[in-house]
């Protein structure tokens, strides 16, 4: 009868022979919490028949991890540990071979590799399950793993290669936490990191290998993925629903592309004639028309997508369930970008196999770019095109299912130059003091301010120099000193950007009375989802009431505000209100104001 042999390593550290070799042949290793095992060069557990090693502590390699195919390597039973981890801490390439992706009996639980050299790989031989963290250095805390203790700090972190020459495998974490990854650089457009991701092999058009993590809840994940030839390419993926349960999704970036002009597959393009005054271009490309942008307080909206990103690669996503909802955030890096860094951008979606290389000039992508939950999610998730998406990736979504994942732009700047965030009219004594206030100035020569007395026909009345470009908050004030008493003047701004193109806001009134002095401005925004706001103007501190009547004259909700004198900014909730349009009627003791809402859910 063979004979089981059992070690229990508690506090001491258990080195490798004088051959940098640490073979389990058919033997039984417990490692405690807070001991631990240091291998300077090759370890491998088991044997022909069997081997047993499980780890509450910490096991550091120099060299490179094999698990046979009848050994189990897992945790014992002690869930106070915080350490329970296999460090890859060696020099040039380490390799995982074997039998490590069958959770509970072969895989790791915290996986950490912080080596001697930054640009080091730890090599994927098969594919690999963690239950835990993987973490990339030694100072990253996680919900699983704490390192209160370990042997040696590189503060180098490396790479997690996921092939091995031609063959592809998957990196899977099973635990559903966000922070289940940790240690890779911050996700930033072009940013170029060298260290600390997970490198897939960027062959197209194949269906293995990549990053699979286990989504759990309706919140972000991030996949820190990339090649060796185009760097670190990573993505977040917003979920707004999972699956009961949860469940795994897996990604990669692939390299290139099989069409010669270099862009990923087509999609129609070159928008003639596309302006805010003329919603109908003369061309057959990708073009959708906004009349009223949401995310830039209403203003009118151009969308072209051209196929203005090249040399670059395409990401691809799948699940084995496809019920889950998301919008992504794409953080590409080293690729030929025609146009302008202020264009507009956005994450397109083909819905197709893994496997599946989209990248021929016969792939239409045209007829996906509308494939989302809601059409205004067209402007929502594109990068440039007002205040809905702020964030520093390339934006799209809301969408169903997966499959593959490109960047489109446009060649001609179609973005918003200006992000007007409020404007008003406000009566003083002898004039009327124009205000406004942007978000965003993209290429902003400045504004030439409208005034009419009818609200319809409108000429120039003066110029105020833009910031050229801002991402910060701009104030900007116009007198109107030629005015008189008694008379209602209409405003509006015309933004005029470096090259000639014009954007008009909406209109805001003022009139100068012998009486107290009010005026309300225009509804922002408008369409309102959640809130929207007004600017009311007094001379004298004074009790109003806001009232909201629907568009058969019921009064659907009242609220009594006091307002100081000066400028005031009243908001007011639109959430129990149902889609539709209303009349929110400001009423003074003097006189009332009112101005139409329109509620859109």
């Amino acid at each position: 009868m063979n004979k089981i042999l059992t070690f229990l390593i508690l506090t001491a550290s258990v080195t490798a022979n004088s051959q940098n070799l640490f073979v389990n042949k058919g033997g039984e290793i417990y490692t405690q919490k807070g001991a631990s095992i240091t291998v300077q060069g090759t370890f491998v557990n088991g044997d022909s028949t069997n081997g047993i090693i499980k780890n509450d502590g910490i096991i550091e390699i120099q060299g490179d991890f094999q698990n046979l195919p009848n050994a189990t390597f897992s945790v014992n039973t002690d869930n106070t540990s915080t350490d329970r981890v296999v460090k890859f801490v060696g020099s040039g390439t380490q390799a995982i071979i074997g039998n490590m992706n069958t959770p509970g009996t072969a895989s790791f639980y915290n996986l950490v590799v912080d080596k001697t050299t930054s640009t080091g790989a730890v090599q994927l031989q098969g594919d690999v399950a963690v239950e835990g963290s993987l973490v990339f250095g030694t100072t990253t805390t996680t919900t699983t793993y704490n390192p209160t203790s370990f042997l040696t700090s590189n503060n180098q972190k490396g790479l997690i290669q996921t092939y091995n020459g031609s063959t592809e495998y998957l990196l899977n974490v099973v635990n559903g936490n966000t922070d289940a990854i940790a240690g890779y650089p911050s996700m930033v457009m072009n940013a170029a990191p060298t260290t600390g991701y997970i490198l897939t092999s960027g062959s197209r058009g194949s269906s293995n290998g990549g990053l699979q993590r286990k989504i759990a809840t309706a919140t972000a994940y991030e996949y820190p993925i990339g090649t060796a030839t185009h760097g670190f390419n990573a993505v977040r993926m917003n979920f707004t629903s999972v699956p009961s349960g949860g469940g795994l999704v897996k990604g990669k970036f692939n390299d290139g592309s099989d069409n010669v002009s270099g862009s990923i597959g087509t999609l129609n393009q070159v928008c003639v004639g596309c302006t805010t005054q003329n919603p109908t271009p003369d061309n057959t490309g990708y073009n959708r028309f906004f009349a009223n942008n949401t995310c830039n307080a209403g203003a009118a909206q151009w969308l072209i997508l051209e196929d203005a990103v090249t040399n670059h690669g395409y990401w691809s996503f799948a699940s084995a369930n496809q019920n889950y909802s998301y919008s992504v955030e794409m953080f590409p890096n080293s690729y030929t970008m025609l146009g302008n860094i202020t264009d507009t951008w956005r994450a397109l979606k083909y819905t197709s196999a893994y496997g599946f290389n989209p990248t021929a000039s016969s792939v239409n992508w045209s007829p996906y770019v509308d494939s989302v939950s809601n059409v205004s999610d067209l402007t929502e998730y594109s990068l440039n095109t007002g205040t809905c998406y702020t964030g520093n990736g390339v934006p799209g979504g809301v969408y169903s299912g997966f499959g593959q994942f490109s960047i489109k732009k446009s060649k001609s700047n179609n973005a918003l130059p200006v992000t007007l965030i409020s404007l008003a009219a406000t009566p003083q004594s002898q004039a009327i003091v124009v205000k406004w206030t942007t978000a965003v100035e993209i290429n902003n020569s400045g504004f030439n301010v409208e005034r009419s007395n009818d609200g319809v026909n409108f000429n120039t009345v003066g110029w105020v120099a833009g910031n050229d470009n801002s991402t910060e908050m701009q104030f900007y004030t116009y007198n109107d000193n030629n005015v008189v008493a008694g008379t209602v003047y209409y405003y509006r701004l015309n933004q005029i950007d470096n090259n000639g193109n014009a954007t008009k806001s909406f209109i805001v009134s003022a009139e100068i009375t012998g009486a107290t002095a009010f005026a309300i401005s225009e509804p922002m925004p408008n369409p309102a989802t959640v809130s929207s706001r007004i600017n009311v103007h007094s001379s004298v501190s004074q009790d109003i009431k806001v009232k909201m009547y629907n568009m058969v004259g019921q009064l659907v909700s009242s609220q009594p505000y006091t307002v100081s004198a000066g400028d005031n900014n009243i908001t007011f909730n639109v959430q129990s209100l149902a889609s539709g349009s209303y009349s929110a009627v400001i009423e003074t003791g003097e006189k009332n104001f009112s101005k139409i809402l329109v509620v859109s859910k």
